[in-house]
């Protein structure tokens, strides 16, 4: 897909800074979305915008967000602002984590490396489903100084979940988010609507 740039001369100051780039493509979010569906196909758009059951966590999750706002500020100075923050003892230029997402391979050859990658350039935590490819070795390899969690899902036998554990302090992850309400695939209306069973 691609993201093009285009400079705004004009929003260069006196000081020569490097000018302010804006996606020529994409300028707004509806924008990534209309072009993630028209690329995506049917099962993979409904896997990566839907969620278990009728949904209802999804939408109720939504409102939730929806319900937080930016307060209003007016003439402040503003001629320097840091959202940097601190995370697990890290300090990382936006207070984002790329949240794991598995079968990333679905959507991104690289999968999992790209999107590793992508957080360690804009300086953000990066969280990798265990269900995702290629596993956690290639992608510690592929950014050993990025802030990696590793999520674990818990389930199988104790050995199983041990050994994920091993590897993944192996491989230099910060954390680990561990995921617990998926002992049996998750039962998505979307699938059963369309017989796509897995």
């Amino acid at each position: 897909m691609g993201l093009h740039f285009w400079y705004d001369k004009t929003s260069m100051n006196q000081k020569n800074l490097a000018p302010h780039a804006v996606p020529k493509e994409f300028m707004t979010l509806h924008e990534l979305v209309k072009k993630a569906r028209q690329k995506l196909n049917h099962d993979n758009w409904d896997y990566i915008v839907g969620a278990t059951e009728t949904e209802t966590t999804l939408k109720r999750n939504r409102q939730a967000l929806d319900a937080w706002a930016f307060r209003p500020r007016v003439l402040q100075d503003v001629s320097h602002c840091d959202p940097s923050t601190s995370f697990l003892n890290r300090k990382i230029k936006l207070p984002l984590l790329l949240a794991p997402v598995g079968s990333l391979e679905l959507f991104v050859a690289d999968a999992a490396v790209a999107s590793v990658k992508s957080a360690n350039e804009f300086s953000i935590a990066h969280m990798l489903s265990s269900v995702c490819q290629p596993g956690m070795e290639v992608v510690a390899q592929a950014s050993p100084d990025a802030l990696r969690i590793f999520q674990l899902y818990v389930h199988g036998d104790s050995a199983w979940i041990d050994e994920m554990i091993d590897r993944a302090i192996a491989c230099g992850n910060a954390a680990f988010c561990i995921t617990v309400d998926s002992a049996v695939y998750s039962r998505r209306e979307r699938d059963i609507a369309k017989r796509n069973l897995r």
